[in-house]
Formats: C-alpha cells, sequence, structure tokens
C-alpha cells in the first residue's frame, strides 16, 4: 500500500511541494531509491514517509521586522549612572526542537481529505480516448476499403451483364438463321427423296375412253 505522494506529504507537513522534493532528493541519496512510480506518480508507503520527513528540519522562523528607528533624546550629562543599568539580555524566539505543526492540526483537525492525482486521470482518459480512435480508424478504413471493391464489382459485374446481352442477342440471330436453313436444307432433301422414288414407279396405265 503506497498512500502517499509528495503532494500529499507536503500539504500534511505545511510545506510546498519543492521543498519535499529536496527532502526526498536527500533520501535517495541516502537510501537509494524510495517510492514506486504508480501510473506516472511517484507514490511512498508509510515507511517511505518515515524516512523522508527525517529529512523535514526545522520550519524557518519568520524574518522579524526591524524596530523604527528612535530619535535620541538629549539628556543631562551623567543624568544615570552606568552602574545603575541593568544589563539587557535578548533572546530570539524560536520553535522548540521536533516541533510538528502538523501534529497540531490533526489535534485540532484530525480529518484528511481524499487527494487524487488529477493529472494521472487526464493522461489515462487520453490514452482510452486516443485508443478508441485508432479503433474507430481503422473500422473506418477497413469499410472504406470493403465499399471500394463492392464498388468496383459491381461496376465489373454490370459491364459483364452488358456484353452477355449482347453475345446472347447475337448467338440468338445466329441460331434462328441456322434454324431457317436447317429447314429449308431439309425440305430440299425430302423433295429429292420423293424425286428419287418416283423414278422407280411404272407409269400409270391410262383408261380407255368411255361409249
Amino acid at each position: 500500500m503506497r498512500p502517499h505522494t509528495l503532494r500529499t506529504i507536503a500539504d500534511e507537513m505545511g510545506r510546498d511541494k519543492r521543498t519535499v522534493q529536496s527532502w526526498y532528493q536527500k533520501a535517495k541519496d541516502a537510501h537509494g531509491e524510495l517510492g514506486e512510480i504508480v501510473e506516472g506518480v511517484r507514490r511512498f508507503s508509510d515507511a517511505d514517509r518515515a524516512i523522508l520527513v527525517t529529512y523535514a528540519g526545522d520550519k524557518p522562523a519568520p524574518r522579524q521586522s526591524e524596530p523604527p528607528a528612535v530619535r535620541p533624546q538629549v539628556m543631562p550629562e551623567n543624568f544615570f549612572q552606568t552602574s545603575e543599568l541593568a544589563p539587557v539580555q535578548s533572546h530570539e524566539i524560536q520553535l522548540p526542537q521536533g516541533f510538528d505543526p502538523t501534529a497540531m492540526v490533526k489535534f485540532f483537525d484530525g480529518v484528511v481529505g481524499q487527494d487524487t492525482d488529477t493529472g494521472s486521470l487526464l493522461a489515462i482518459a487520453d490514452m482510452a480516448i486516443n485508443a478508441a480512435k485508432t479503433v474507430m480508424d481503422q473500422k473506418v478504413e477497413a469499410q472504406r476499403e470493403r465499399l471500394t471493391k463492392a464498388q468496383q464489382d459491381a461496376a465489373k459485374l454490370d459491364a459483364k451483364i452488358a456484353e452477355a446481352k449482347t453475345d446472347l442477342k447475337v448467338k440468338a440471330l445466329e441460331s434462328r438463321i441456322l434454324a431457317d436453313q436447317q429447314t429449308a436444307a431439309t425440305k430440299t432433301a425430302e423433295e429429292k427423296f420423293a424425286e428419287l422414288m418416283s423414278l422407280g414407279k411404272p407409269p400409270a396405265e391410262s383408261s380407255p375412253p368411255s361409249a
């Protein structure tokens, strides 16, 4: 389980992401590669986070503004005796060592919102859309190729049918002519055969005239 990212650690620690990145570089130099890249984002386990936080150090104290200049007042000579003035000691106020503002926030709040890397979601969405477009482009291209082939085949078929009609009409006309010639030749043959058969018959006797 790696629930942490540089952004979530920065939010929890009250630091900016660039600062947490510098912690990561220091930890990487000392311990080697930390975390794992998941969907384009480096994610850390609880143990990895603990190592990064050790390089946080103290949060820099805010810069104190300089007090306004005080106009010197003219005092009578020997107004104060030096021995009467107590020495003033100045102390720089700093946060205690190990103070964790995140712990204070959790003490009062304790609520951790969900922080999803929306950049990764956008990248995944782009990948899904591009993949769908690629599949659709391939489908359309295949349909276009099938349509072109169908149109070409239809044109070829139309030409073949027109050619076949012309050929069939010519063949039909030729068939009728041959049929007529066949009929005429058959009749001629029958007539010649009849003529041949008539040559072998005796001439018919003439009948006597009636009284």
